[in-house]
């Protein structure tokens, strides 16, 4: 060997032996889980034990998502808030609602359930897509130590009553570091929800919080909705779907490199779970955000609206919703009101009979139409119900009769 070779191999041993020694003074220092236990103390009352894992090698596997991350102690899963805390599974956002609100229903967008209701509806940090147009990434994209300790929440809505006669709402909010399950359904009462939602991030990933919540709200007389990208494995979700009334799917796209390119996930795991909702009889409502330029084609349109009426029937609702710019994909621009009504075009030739077009205040397609007389049944403008011909029915349309799936 060269003098030259001798000394970088001299100068490589000092740099792996310095690299060693540091590495052996931060576990003295910082042994496992001790590190983890740091940023998240064990302590907290939101780390509660997880469901959907089993031991491997040195550490567990999640099997709670198709992505059934390996996790070594002390780590944590691609969703930020599943861990491996002294061997065994952990979920860290138990009873951490981080967003809270009382919202209409069509919010969702849930169209065929109690059109007009008051929805409670809740989240905890953290996800397992990475979806490069997420509308609510300060929540989804975030840890949960990076939540704030504590939360206002809607506890009450007393009705009062204008000069004129008309009555109003007036919404009454607590302070509250830690949101169980018994309180989420007290407070839905007391805010006359008549359902509680699961949405704004990913309800998968704080599963344990969710079905324990939905368990006592089905005894409570409340319905269950679930909003979710449905990246889900198919026991966890065979027994949420118990407790579920509706669920909405996000179908991002329709091509596998889509979803690979702009979620991070795949297209099949999310076509298993729309076919299980379909296999359960649970009412499901579809949604696909039209993204210009990414999953807006015309070719992608019909494809994912021929599988939908193929594979889950042709009164399954699918929405076609408008993008606005926001977080890695700033610079596009907003979906032409011209793409929104070419796919809910395309959706209604290949004969699916409830197609939408989501936040297009105004826009036809926010009514929902008698498929045989064409009548609106429904009929919206953005969150409001300015009619509903469903309800006083039991889901039938005055003129013909033809019975509407849904929850009326």
């Amino acid at each position: 060997m060269t003098l030259q070779g001798r000394k970088a191999a001299a100068l490589w041993a000092v740099l792996t032996a310095s690299a060693a020694l540091g590495a052996s003074a931060l576990v003295a220092f910082y042994p496992p889980p001790s590190t983890f236990a740091s940023l998240y103390p064990p302590q907290s009352a939101h780390v509660r034990d997880g469901r959907f894992a089993g031991p491997a090698c040195n550490g567990v596997q999640c099997r709670l998502c198709p992505y059934e991350c390996f996790l070594p102690e002390g780590a944590r899963g691609r969703c930020k808030v599943r861990a491996n805390y002294g061997g065994k599974i952990k979920t860290l956002v138990y009873s951490q609602a981080s967003a809270v609100h009382v919202d209409p229903i069509e919010k969702k967008p849930v169209y065929h359930m109690y059109p007009g209701s008051l929805v409670y509806s809740l989240a905890s940090p953290g996800c397992n897509l990475s979806c490069r147009a997420c509308q609510n990434w300060e929540l989804s994209q975030s840890y949960p130590e990076q939540a704030p300790p504590s939360v206002r929440v809607p506890s009450s809505l007393l009705m009062k009553t204008l000069p004129d006669g008309r009555p109003y709402g007036e919404l009454e909010t607590t302070e509250v570091s830690a949101l169980e399950p018994a309180d989420v359904v007290r407070y839905a009462k007391a805010t006359r929800s008549r359902a509680v939602a699961y949405t704004y991030s990913e309800p998968a990933v704080f599963y344990e919080y969710m079905y324990d919540t939905a368990v006592l709200a089905r005894k409570a007389g409340l319905k269950n909705v679930m909003v979710s990208a449905g990246y889900i494995n198919p026991v966890p979700l065979s027994q949420l779907l118990e407790y579920m009334d509706v669920v909405k799917i996000d179908l991002k796209g329709f091509s596998e490199k889509f979803y690979k390119d702009y979620t991070g996930g795949s297209l099949a795991p999310v076509k298993r779970t729309l076919l299980e909702l379909k296999k359960k009889g649970v009412l499901s409502e579809v949604v696909n955000l039209v993204i210009p330029g990414l999953n807006d084609s015309p070719a992608d349109l019909a494809a994912l609206s021929g599988w939908v009426h193929d594979n889950l029937g042709p009164s399954t609702p699918l929405f076609f919703s408008r993008f606005s710019p926001n977080y890695l994909l700033p610079g596009l621009p907003p979906t032409p009101e011209a793409t929104l009504t070419l796919a809910r075009e395309t959706a209604l030739k290949k004969g699916l009979r409830y197609v939408y077009a989501g936040n297009l205040p105004g826009h036809e397609g926010e009514n929902t139409y008698c498929p045989k007389c064409g009548r609106a049944l429904v009929r919206r403008y953005g969150y409001a119900v300015l009619e509903d011909r469903l309800t006083p029915t039991g889901g039938r349309c005055p003129w013909d009769n033809t019975k509407v799936p849904g929850i009326w």
